[in-house]
């Protein structure tokens, strides 16, 4: 019983909290910030080469894309 409370109240503290927050969330700063940081791109699905200059020596890891 005592661990339902906790979460319970866990819960309860992460929502209100969130209530919280978007509430003081300046929307229009943060429209204004994104359409000036974040642009779209016109390359859609291009393809992205993968391809090492030496394939010889790559390991397993840097074949796959790590």
């Amino acid at each position: 019983m005592k661990k339902i409370t906790i979460i319970a109240l866990a819960l309860i503290t992460l929502g209100a909290t969130s209530q919280i927050v978007e509430k003081n969330i300046d929307k229009e700063e943060v429209k204004t910030v994104v359409t000036t940081n974040l642009k779209e791109t016109d390359e859609g699905n291009e393809q992205i080469y993968f391809q090492h200059d030496d394939d010889k020596h790559s390991s397993l890891i840097e074949k796959i894309g790590f």
